[in-house]
């Protein structure tokens, strides 16, 4: 499913996780793209003049570049097909749109600014509103994944569109195939005693796992995955995930994402923005469709 790849790289260093695990999901049909986003406010402009500073942004991007064209260099030794480039541009969830739209390029990887200091504001923007799926990686790419968990939820609990669990399901089977992974549909929900012990179903109330494993399995099926992939649990979703995680159960998560309020003004779903902050593994955040 990803003919393209487009890569936020910071440096030269093929080290960088996310240049690591686009290598790692590199078919011999898949085309990466490396690109170094530019941008330092003190440069923008002086008492108005934005020229007078063009020559030292000129500068700063023709060395952020090099750096680029040396890891391209390196990645093309190794057989890989890319390209790379520095740009001018900001702010980042626009200028990944921009490049998206360019590129035609079908997924972002991407890994936080700082390791283990949460996200930054426009991340947390590029990830609600990029035109693509975009994988957040949080953990170094040593090895291709081995436990892809996809996130669903066959009964719109949280106003979810009807098809973001065929697509989250079709992207979480594309990374097993990739990684030649163990792919399990999960889906989390509470229970009433989870609020209380003395809390009691209602009378003539049924639990409803039978149900909720019914639609999971029926979800399942429509993505042409077979039905023992289904994994119901209660509780919720971040805190199962996180479980399974510290268990060793899963080491990239595929959710959706619900963007919110004003266009321009797009919140993530409070869930996926738990798992996101808090679950030390990678997640790709998949939306309803693209919007290119």
């Amino acid at each position: 499913m990803f003919r393209k790849i487009l890569v936020i790289v910071r440096g030269a260093s093929a080290a960088q996780s996310a240049v690591q695990r686009a290598v790692l999901l590199a078919g011999r049909d898949t085309g990466l793209a490396l690109i170094d986003l530019v941008h330092e406010p003190m440069l923008d402009s002086y008492m108005g003049n934005t020229a007078i500073y063009e020559s030292l942004r000129k500068r700063v991007v023709a060395e952020r570049a090099a750096g680029v064209q040396q890891l391209v260099a390196a990645l093309r030794e190794r057989g890989f097909d890319v390209e790379g480039k520095a740009v001018w541009d900001h702010p980042l969830d626009e200028a990944v749109a921009r490049e998206v739209r360019s590129q035609n390029a079908d997924l972002v990887v991407i890994a936080p600014v700082s390791e283990g200091a949460g996200f930054t504001h426009n991340e947390w923007r590029l990830v609600s509103t990029c035109p693509v799926p975009v994988l957040v990686v949080k953990a170094q790419a040593h090895t291709k994944y081995r436990h892809v968990v996809a996130a669903v939820d066959p009964f719109h609990t949280h106003s979810k569109p009807d098809d973001l669990d065929l697509r989250i399901l079709a992207h979480a089977h594309d990374l097993q195939s990739r990684s030649r992974a163990t792919l399990s549909a999960l889906h989390c929900y509470v229970p009433v005693e989870y609020f209380g012990a003395d809390l009691t179903t209602p009378v003539g109330h049924a639990s409803g796992s039978d149900a909720r494993r019914e639609e999971l399995e029926k979800v399942l099926r429509q993505s042409g995955l077979q039905a023992s992939a289904a994994r119901l649990e209660q509780g919720p979703t971040p805190e199962v995930i996180k479980k399974l995680v510290d268990r060793g159960e899963a080491d990239v998560v595929v959710m959706g994402v619900l963007a919110r309020g004003r266009i321009r003004e797009w919140l993530i779903g409070s869930t996926a923005e738990r798992v996101l902050h808090g679950v030390p593994v990678d997640v790709l955040a998949v939306k309803t469709a693209d919007l290119r």
